[in-house]
């Protein structure tokens, strides 16, 4: 069996609500950099830019909708999502997230842990 990465995203529905939803990425042996050792790899989907963001300790975002389709990898501290249905997820250092949430009523994020988040932030 091809070892298989999940993650979630949030995406809006059609009447503008958010939800969470699982993302699976396929894995494939490859001689990805030799003279290394196979391992395996994903296929690898375009990206335009990145950028990182750092929020402060108890930092609380209001409802909104994502301003760019990304993935975030947070690097630091720990953060919790909600959709507007109510969903949540936490997360902690490591953890991945795919924001598709462009349009409809958006999400919520704050910073739950003891220090501030740091992110990475890839636009897809």
């Amino acid at each position: 069996m091809t070892p298989v990465l999940a993650y979630e995203r949030i995406h809006a529905d059609a009447a503008g609500e958010s939800h969470f939803g699982p993302v699976a990425i396929e894995t494939v042996p490859r001689q990805f950099a030799p003279p290394a050792p196979a391992f395996n790899v994903s296929a690898f989907g375009q990206a335009s830019r990145y950028g990182f963001l750092l929020l402060p300790c108890g930092w609380r975002g209001e409802l909104h909708p994502s301003p760019i389709r990304m993935w975030i990898v947070l690097l630091s501290s720990e953060m919790e999502f909600e959709a507007s249905d109510g969903q949540r997820r936490s997360l902690g250092a490591g953890s991945a997230l795919l924001l598709e949430d462009v349009t409809g009523k958006g999400h919520l994020s704050r910073v739950t842990g003891n220090a501030a988040a740091s992110m990475l932030v890839v636009e897809v």
